[in-house]
């Protein structure tokens, strides 16, 4: 497929600005790149001390693999596949390329890796070419650009042929990011919301009951004040971290209040409209007149050490994948709950990345049946990564990981009951309007502007970035 040239500009743009593009989530992701080179894996045995080759086999045996009725290739087809994992999951991606082609002996894998900071720019430059690999990864904030310039195949007809791909096991409003004009063009890898983390030792310490779902924004600032103690390296803050311009501030700390970043279209920036302003005036407060929330120069005191991970902050809020990284973790006890409402009640995003299939690949319907297993129930408990997408993989999943079964029912209820895709950036803008809007704001945190100064300076400098998002 050759592209023309306004579509080889308009995604020579979209990786220009998302090369780098990042919340804390996509920047984790991006950690512990595999270069090539870098890591031999044994293609007849691939293991690893994470991830040994006989228990992978044992689990595999021990899964039902879904069917469809796609067919598989009559003769060899080779398919490419292009990830950005770190060097322990490709590992165990490698692990199922090896089981899969077992089951499928005429699909052949060839697999292909890069950085998250490197990956846009890289296939982008092959989708101008047309050379795409079949089958890829695919981060939330770039689909809707790839859909708009044809470079993705929708999925709905490949669903449509598998009757075991249960679309309703997959959270159905956090899928925004990959549809358009009633179509869906990709499929999430996983899948989470954010929660309202705590540390259980410090509450104790401090005689206070643990956060619940009755909590409402209003408590969390009274408790934070409550919570907050000590100073230098010693300190404790109430909560963490302070709200900043993301794709996601909407979502989790705006909407609540009935407020918005930008509006629903990403057309308009509302950030200085009463009720948003309001919310960012509150933790401006408790940033600057309670010290109740890390300041950027007690970020660097703590040499960016997360002040919740490392036992210094009572409340946080992040997402559902973090988990993990707390399970294992043995320096203090921790919980979590739902996030806290407002007076427009509680809102959370549900965020993933997805896998996406090419336009142009000639291999289509092998290329299905992997992306099928792949993010099938039985592919998901093979992967064990810690936001399965698929609802009914959670349980065992969490098990194997070591995430208490209390905290993995309760993200399941916040995905089935209120998280969505509304509020989320996704559009081709959304990494300038961060990078634009984010040193306003820490110039409000530092106290050198107010925050009604450094919102509308933010709607002035934003307003015309939103014109590439203005996408066909």
């Amino acid at each position: 497929m050759e592209m023309n040239r306004r579509q080889m500009l308009a995604l020579a743009v979209a990786a220009a600005a998302l090369s780098a593009c990042g919340d804390s989530r996509q920047q984790k992701q991006a950690a512990a790149p595999v270069k090539s080179g870098a890591q031999v894996i044994d293609p007849n045995r691939p293991s690893s001390d994470d991830w040994p080759f006989e228990e992978a086999e044992q689990l595999n045996n021990s899964l039902t693999w879904p069917k469809t009725n796609v067919p598989d290739p009559a003769s060899k087809v080779v398919i490419t596949l292009a990830f950005t994992t770190d060097a322990v999951t490709e590992v165990r991606n490698a692990q199922f390329d090896f089981f899969f082609k077992k089951r499928h002996p005429n699909i052949e894998i060839k697999r292909e890796s890069a950085t998250f900071d490197q990956f846009l720019t890289k296939y982008m430059a092959q989708a101008a070419g047309g050379t795409l690999p079949d089958v890829l990864y695919n981060h939330y904030s770039w689909t809707q650009n790839l859909i708009a310039n044809k470079v993705l195949q929708p999925l709905d007809d490949y669903i449509a042929k598998t009757p075991e791909f249960d679309m309703d096991d997959i959270p159905q409003r956090g899928l925004g990011y990959f549809q358009r004009d009633g179509a869906l063009y990709g499929l999430p890898t996983d899948m989470a919301p954010k929660l309202l983390f705590y540390n259980k030792d410090l509450f104790d310490k401090a005689g206070l009951d643990y956060p619940d779902e009755t909590w409402t924004w209003d408590k969390l600032f009274e408790t934070a004040k409550k919570m907050t103690n000590g100073s230098g390296v010693e300190k404790i803050y109430g909560v963490s971290p302070m709200p900043k311009p993301s794709p996601d501030l909407s979502s989790v700390y705006l909407l609540p209040f009935g407020g918005r970043f930008l509006d629903a279209a990403e057309s308009k920036v509302m950030i200085a409209e009463p009720a948003a302003r309001d919310v960012m005036a509150r933790w401006l407060d408790l940033l600057l007149k309670d010290k109740a929330t890390p300041s950027l120069a007690e970020l660097q005191l703590l040499e960016k050490v997360d002040p919740f991970k490392s036992g210094h902050a009572a409340l946080f809020v992040n997402g559902a994948w973090v988990m993990l990284e707390l399970s294992k973790q043995k320096a203090f006890k921790w919980g979590a709950t739902q996030v806290p409402k407002g007076p427009e009640g509680r809102t959370t995003p549900a965020v993933g990345s997805a896998l996406v299939m090419a336009a142009s690949s000639q291999n289509k319907g092998a290329a299905w049946i992997y992306m099928h297993e792949y993010l099938s129930a039985s592919g998901y408990k093979f992967r064990r990564i810690a936001a399965p997408a698929r609802q009914s993989a959670w349980e065992d999943t969490a098990k194997a990981l070591g995430i208490p079964a209390e905290e993995a029912d309760l993200v399941k209820k916040i995905m089935a009951d209120y998280a969505s895709d509304d509020g989320v950036l996704r559009l081709p803008a959304n990494k300038k309007v961060v990078d634009t809007a984010l040193p306003i704001w820490e110039r409000a945190q530092l106290g050198k502007i107010s925050v009604d100064d450094a919102l509308k300076e933010m709607v002035d400098k934003v307003t015309p970035v939103l014109s590439e998002n203005k996408i066909a």
